[in-house]
């Protein structure tokens, strides 16, 4: 196992896709486990031999070993080792008789969401180490027993003894006796205490002395756990670690553990002996056990486990009453910048206040569930009997959590401003399981996402198709970049004399099937899923290489500057500049010609971070522009502190800017204030020479649009700048 100490967390994963082990290894690694690969079941045995981790994720389907041989090497070998199996969804028998055979956890290949990855890992972890702490006590708890009971069976034994020889054995009894941590009792046949150790007063708070004569059997605070016990001691003569509540001094109830021996003579005379112990503790640690395995350790909601128990429960009753539910699933927007921007700290402490917001406005009998990360699950049980009304309650209820979660939170310094993207599910709707309508509110939940964030969506059937068309789309997107389909479109951008001074590098997939395909369609998925770093970083690599060929041709006086757009996920990346740099370095490419295009969103989201970025390309050379300019939330104060090369004026402004005075007035303003900062300006959407007239008596040097050309292949951009060159700048359209 791994050095407990340093608290690091060895996994194992065992899996014959390459990029799936480099994911996992990358992913878990930032959250600080030690990552093993192996490309099959044999290396990977190996490994488990020499490394011996703390966790293992297996495939099924591999060469020479699969999973299942894994599994029944674990589960001979290492059975307190967890072992999740991640295969596909072609293999899900494979995957039952995974689980049958010993597997603790599953998931389904591919993993989209990897933080769902996490949450299985650290939950499987924490079941492992539950239950290691379990088995220790409950074998502390053996030692105890029969500690106590050797103890007990010795102080009968003396007993006995002392009946025989009670001149050579008083002391010995009587000092035994007295040191009792237990209680020991002596009663006849009716329950009257004939001896009591003083040990009565630590456990129950008697004193002993008034218990003396009194009728034992009166304490129990339930008459039929005693009939029960006195029952088996008059058919078998003793009872070992019997439970049973107890009436304290006070009138609490302890659970007591009673090991007990009734003798009695020919002549009908006996009497019973043994020991009591108060049992609170264990009984509490138990619990405290069980607690943890059902709920979150950071909120104290339950978990994801409890949330599907619940559910189950919930759906089942639902069906048998003809009544509908509904569940909620509640993802935070923007809470990973708040995260990495003021600390784990202080987003705990969000999620705990974001716990409190819901746990507030639902009814004792509706469930708020944590299951990972900043999701939760609220459950709305028997919420109406038509799905209208159920619809329009459980609307009611996501806007009251929208409104809630939209109040300040103030936490150490800061005020904390967050919004909410909730998807609903209403159930049950056909024979789903608590598995499939949870799934359904995460469709749900992502369509909310996909809707500007801070909104509420309704799981309709057509949300799951479109779910499915996205797990294809994925597929095809990773074979396409394994395909070379991916291509770089180029945009010319013109000057105030009609001559090509640049372009903007646009990405186009051409799809042998569908023709070609618009990033519209696949960026999504590509940054849902990760894709989106390699493809940026071909898009980067790809843009540097023409510069540099196009810098030693006849078309570099027509080719300032080549710009590409950089994603959110790309230019968060901690060594972006330092990728930038390496390229550049790789390719030759002038850094003077290499333009940087950034959303207004990617500029305002860490200012500091985005400032530091940006003087380092300053230092190398790079251009940086705002994309869109005027669409999101920039600030002027955040304006004058970055270094800027260009404003770039959305085409939404530019397309109505001849027929709508306000459009016309913001392009106005927009040119004003990048003459005003020292920026250029170029003009995107430009498709008319009425827009033409109107940029360029505004003022605005650059355009860029469809009037000039289309986005174009490398040969045919190469061959639209060498005509324009040509021709000296006469407008065409193309």
């Amino acid at each position: 196992m791994s050095d407990d100490s340093a608290g690091i967390a060895t996994i194992l994963t065992i899996d014959d896709e390459q990029a799936i082990r480099e994911s996992f290894h990358l992913y878990l690694e930032d959250y600080g486990y030690r990552v093993l690969e192996a490309e099959n079941g044999r290396v990977g045995i190996a490994l488990l031999e020499s490394q011996n981790p703390d966790l293992v994720l297996v495939d099924l389907r591999m060469p020479e070993v699969d999973g299942l041989q894994v599994l029944d090497y674990v589960v001979s070998n290492a059975p307190d080792t967890p072992i999740i199996v991640v295969s596909g969804t072609g293999v899900i028998d494979d995957v039952i008789q995974a689980l049958h055979l010993g597997a603790w956890d599953y998931m389904l290949k591919p993993v989209q969401d990897l933080s769902v990855l996490l949450h299985a890992v650290k939950k499987n972890l924490e079941r492992s180490r539950l239950s290691r702490e379990n088995r220790a006590y409950q074998q502390h708890l053996e030692d105890q027993v029969r500690k106590r009971t050797a103890e007990l069976q010795q102080a009968n034994e003396e007993l006995r003894e002392a009946n025989r020889q009670l001149t050579r054995s008083e002391e010995k009894y009587r000092s035994i006796f007295e040191s009792l941590t237990d209680v020991y009792f002596q009663v006849d046949l009716n329950g009257l205490v004939e001896e009591l150790s003083p040990s009565i007063v630590n456990n129950l708070n008697y004193q002993r002395e008034r218990m003396l004569g009194c009728r034992l059997w009166d304490y129990f605070a339930d008459p039929a756990h005693c009939d029960r016990m006195l029952d088996r001691l008059e058919q078998v003569g003793m009872v070992s670690d019997f439970e049973a509540l107890l009436v304290s001094r006070d009138g609490s109830r302890r659970p007591c553990a009673i090991t007990a021996t009734r003798e009695q003579s020919q002549s009908g005379e006996g009497r019973i002996y043994g020991v009591f112990r108060d049992v609170t503790e264990r009984k509490q640690a138990e619990a405290k056990i069980e607690h943890q395995a059902y709920h979150d350790s950071l909120t104290n909601l339950p978990n994801r486990s409890l949330l599907l128990d619940r559910l189950e429960l919930t759906l089942n009753r639902s069906r048998r009453r003809g009544y509908e539910g509904a569940l909620l699933l509640i993802d935070l927007d923007r809470f990973k910048t708040i995260n990495d921007s003021l600390g784990h700290g202080v987003g705990d402490q969000l999620l705990c206040e974001v716990a409190e917001r819901l746990a507030s406005i639902l009814r004792e009998e509706d469930t708020v569930a944590r299951i990972g990360g900043d999701e939760f699950v609220v459950l709305l049980t028997d919420v109406g009997s038509d799905t209208k009304s159920t619809a329009r309650k459980a609307q009611g209820i996501a806007e009251k959590i929208r409104h809630l979660l939209s109040l300040p939170i103030r936490i150490r310094d800061h005020e904390l401003y967050i919004t909410p993207s909730i998807g609903i599910t209403l159930f049950p709707i056909q024979e789903e399981d608590a598995d499939t309508v949870l799934k359904h509110g995460d469709t749900a939940m992502y369509q909310a996402k996909l809707s500007g964030r801070n909104a509420i969506r309704f799981f309709l059937p057509g949300m799951q198709a479109e779910a499915d068309e996205r797990l294809g789309l994925e597929k095809e997107l990773r074979l396409a970049i394994a395909r070379n389909q991916l291509k770089l479109f180029f945009q010319p951008q013109i000057n105030a004399t009609g001559a090509v001074c640049g372009a903007e590098g646009l990405l186009r997939w051409e799809h042998p099937e569908h023709g070609l395909i618009m990033p519209d369609r696949f960026i999504p998925v590509a940054e849902e899923t990760g894709l989106i770093l390699p493809i940026g970083d071909w898009v980067l690599r790809t843009a540097c290489r023409l510069i540099a060929r196009w810098s030693d041709s006849e078309l570099a006086g027509s080719l300032g500057h080549i710009a590409v757009n950089v994603s959110p996920w790309q230019f968060r990346q901690p060594d972006f500049p330092g990728q930038v740099e390496r390229i550049l370095a790789d390719t030759g490419a002038d850094p003077g010609r290499l333009g940087l295009e950034l959303t207004e969103g990617v500029v305002i989201d860490n200012v500091a971070d985005t400032v530091e970025k940006m003087a380092s390309f300053k230092l190398l050379g790079v251009k940086i522009s705002v994309d869109d300019f005027g669409t999101g939330y920039s600030s002027l104060a955040y304006l004058k502190r970055l270094p800027l090369d260009i404003l770039k004026i959305d085409r939404s402004f530019v397309e109505e800017v001849t027929e709508d005075e306000s459009n016309a007035a913001i392009v106005d303003t927009i040119i004003a204030i990048a003459d005003h900062l020292g920026l250029e300006v170029i003009a995107e959407g430009v498709e008319t020479q009425g827009q033409l007239e109107f940029l360029q008596a505004k003022g605005c040097g650059q355009y860029q649009g469809y009037y000039f050309s289309k986005p174009l292949p490398v040969e045919q951009f190469e061959a639209y700048v060498a005509e324009r060159m040509s021709n000296k700048g006469v407008v065409g359209v193309v």
